[in-house]
């Protein structure tokens, strides 16, 4: 299947964070392109701009072009969706966003960042250090960067491609890196995987496809990573943990970079031990998780022929990324910050990384559970998740569209909350119906001081932003 052939295409769900990107690629190759998407959004409105006709509303097999070559659809839409219909009639391809950029890359240098938490960030901030190096990659994110001008895409000269792995769907299945990132495993995607084991064998199997003599950097805290790396023959790879001293969990033979950090005055130190020298790294993201997401870009960065200087200057400037605790505005004396964390750990370590950067303030937390499955099978974990807030107002959870269940309609943000209420009832904690109404709660609670966190996956920070008349 030659993808570099195909010069006038389809995209089903174009909206998509991945599929938006896919679309820029497509453009700047100079392909011709339509799209589809059930809503409109910024990222529909930005390819309009582009010149991409796009039909948004119901999917119609008459949005499928004539003289339309082939179709890329997210692995949202079903197999019975009218337009991948018409395509099958008209025996037009039809492959997933990501067995696409598989096929388009497969001839590359392709670094996959992957993980459950905190892909985004370390795939941003890896691309980041790798251009101030002058390795001049291309980058795809499922995230926005400010100061790139496709804010979710870099196109490259050189060979070497960055690209955020996707564990939904199995999607990073498509790719053979020759280098490879994986910062954590735990059960998520609830719908996909069984238990936490599918999870990990995933993993397994991207670790046997990667190819011979690849560097592999990993999480050696993760038991479930060691796990997945044990499978390998580790003396055909580079394999490096990362990790603090006391708790990585790779034998001694496997290279190591050993880090410790400490928040100080509006910097996060870390101290880092690699390759026969210890470095201090600096940078204005908070928490632990975070600190783990720097050591491992830089740890890959210098793999990939980054210089130390170049790292520690990348890595201090790095502000961060779209909606991962984004600072989007002030209401009623309280910073506004915007996050997509939705896993109980994401939602846990965010809590605490915000308590001890800011341990005199107050709290506020706004959240929106995503996807009925999921909140079902982490519903214990969910219960526990918010300690750390002082507030917390509960949105009604956000049902991901063409993912819903008959057997998880019962499942309620109410019940949720009620759980919650029967475990900590010192926490101040409320119900809200829809994410307009939770965010005017919200903001109905704050104090001049207090820290406000908007978080989840799902459309409450469109209606946040929407609300304080912020752009998207």
């Amino acid at each position: 299947m030659n993808v570099h052939a195909w010069k006038r295409i389809h995209l089903v769900g174009i909206g998509g964070i991945n599929m938006s990107a896919v679309a820029k690629l497509l453009l700047a190759s100079g392909a011709t392109l339509t799209g589809s998407d059930l809503s409109e959004s910024d990222n529909t409105n930005e390819l309009k701009t582009k010149g991409i006709k796009i039909a948004i509303g119901p999917h119609d097999e008459r949005n499928v072009p004539a003289d339309c070559q082939a179709l890329i659809h997210t692995s949202a839409s079903r197999v019975d969706n009218p337009e991948r219909v018409a395509a099958k009639n008209r025996n037009l391809p039809d492959i997933s966003n990501f067995e696409f950029l598989g096929e388009w890359f497969k001839d590359k240098d392709v670094v996959l960042v992957t993980g459950t938490h905190g892909k985004s960030t370390t795939t941003a901030l890896l691309g980041s250090i790798c251009s101030a190096a002058g390795l001049d990659p291309t980058v795809i994110i499922g995230s926005k960067v400010a100061g790139w001008p496709d804010s979710n895409l870099r196109i490259g000269q050189s060979n070497l491609v960055i690209i955020e792995g996707d564990e939904y769907a199995k999607h990073f299945l498509s790719f053979h890196p020759k280098a490879l990132i994986i910062n954590n495993i735990e059960l998520d995607h609830t719908d996909v995987f069984k238990d936490l084991d599918d999870v990990r064998h995933t993993f397994e199997r991207l670790l046997r496809q990667t190819k011979h003599e690849a560097v592999i950097v990993v999480n050696g805290e993760s038991e479930e990573v060691m796990k997945a790396v044990r499978t390998i023959k580790m003396h055909e790879m580079k394999v490096i943990r990362f990790g603090r001293k006391e708790t990585i969990k790779l034998p001694s033979q496997a290279y190591e970079a050993i880090m410790n950090y400490n928040r100080g005055a509006n910097v996060t130190n870390i101290t880092i031990k690699y390759s026969g020298s210890e470095r201090l790294l600096q940078t204005p993201l908070i928490g632990g998780f975070n600190a783990m997401n720097v050591v491992a870009a830089a740890v890959m960065a210098k793999e990939l022929g980054a210089k130390d200087e170049t790292i520690e200057s990348a890595v201090k400037d790095f502000k961060g990324i779209w909606r991962r605790m984004e600072l989007v505005g002030e209401q009623a004396g309280a910073p506004i910050y915007s996050d997509y964390g939705h896993h109980p750990t994401a939602v846990r370590e965010t809590l605490t990384a915000v308590k001890q950067a800011f341990p005199d303030k107050r709290i506020v937390l706004c959240f929106q559970p995503h996807h009925k499955n999921r909140t079902k099978h982490l519903f214990d974990e969910l219960v526990t998740c918010f300690d750390q807030a002082d507030a917390l107002v509960l949105c009604e959870i956000y049902d991901v569209p063409g993912r819903s269940a008959p057997e998880d309609a019962d499942m309620t943000s109410q019940k949720l909350l009620e759980a919650i209420k029967a475990k900590n009832s010192k926490l101040a904690s409320e119900y809200a119906p829809d994410p307009a109404a939770a965010i005017k709660q919200t903001f109905a609670l704050l104090k001049p001081g207090d820290i406000c966190i908007i978080m989840g996956a799902g459309d409450i920070d469109a209606v946040l932003r929407e609300q304080m008349k912020i752009k998207k």
